[in-house]
């Protein structure tokens, strides 16, 4: 037996390092991951023939999806469901969504509207609605926003650049 089969024979890999590296690693972008779109929906959102871009949103603004089926959802919590509480009934967004959002916001002035003090709510509030919603969802939550006890009265809406769904069907072509 020579001298290189005995060295060949007492070679052993320490695992540790790589192991801790790894580690290291997975700790890293599960810090860095952005968690700011966890209250987005997978909407296929309607494509804008001029767009402004969003670059650089409120840190606090608000974000309400509009489901397909009239659901209106804040964080993943159905705050109305036309299935449920009819199409006119917006009672849980009046009483239990818009307090919570009017919470959130930090800019608000008091403004005298027709004899009467309303606490007007400066941050914008987004809106996005699937590209097959009926605006009707929409124009329903809208008009609860710009009442005197909601007082938002910077309503965003999100569009896309690009049709998702033209992308999506382009893909599944391929």
């Amino acid at each position: 037996m020579g001298a290189l089969d005995k060295a060949q024979e007492n070679i052993k890999m320490d695992m540790t390092p790589m192991i801790d590296c790894v580690f290291l690693l997975m700790i890293f972008f599960v810090l860095v991951i952005d968690l700011s779109q966890t209250e987005l929906e997978d909407l296929i959102l309607p494509k804008a023939q001029y767009a402004v871009p969003d670059d650089k949103p409120p840190e606090n603004r608000p974000v309400v999806n509009v489901m397909q089926d009239g659901l209106v959802k804040f964080k993943r919590n159905v705050y109305h469901d036309p299935g449920k509480d009819g199409l006119e009934n917006y009672q849980r967004v009046k009483t239990d969504l818009l307090p919570k959002l009017k919470a959130m916001s930090k800019d608000i002035t008091p403004e005298n509207l027709g004899g009467r003090t309303i606490q007007v709510i400066n941050d914008p509030i987004l809106i996005r609605a699937d590209k097959w919603t009926d605006w009707y969802h929409v124009g329903k939550f809208m008009e609860n926003c710009i009442t005197p006890e909601a007082a938002f009265w910077k309503i965003e809406l999100a569009m896309s650049e690009k049709d998702k769904e033209e992308v999506l069907l382009k893909a599944a072509r391929r």
